[in-house]
């Protein structure tokens, strides 16, 4: 056999096996995405968090170099929270509270005592 058809059935040996590969793997790897932890969706309560953060930290901060640009923020989450968007509310109302350079505070409910 030619040097070039052995090279070329070499090569077709190890597409093939590699497809099988690809093949065998997507839904292996389909299945550990679908598995993979998620983060939980924000809520209301979330909104009502950060609003309260915010309104609480604007007293102290509404002097900030980007004050205005929080306060602006701050109106859209609030407008988005109330229009039940509450990803887009809680992302427009963290970074707020990022603009008054504060760190957003995450408020893990807790289950009632006995």
């Amino acid at each position: 056999m030619p040097a070039v058809t052995r090279s070329l059935t070499g090569a077709c040996a190890v597409v093939a096996v590699g497809a099988a590969l690809l093949l065998w793997a997507s839904p292996a790897a389909w299945a550990a995405a679908a598995l993979a932890p998620r983060a939980p969706a924000a809520t209301l309560s979330d909104c009502q968090h950060l609003l309260r953060q915010f309104d609480v930290a604007w007293a102290s901060h509404r002097d900030s170099a980007r004050a205005a640009a929080a306060r602006l923020s701050r109106d859209q989450g609030e407008t988005e929270c109330q229009q039940r968007r509450y990803a887009d509310g809680v992302h427009h109302l963290r970074r707020a509270l990022h603009d008054l350079g504060l760190k957003p505070v995450k408020v893990v409910a807790r289950a009632p005592q006995r």
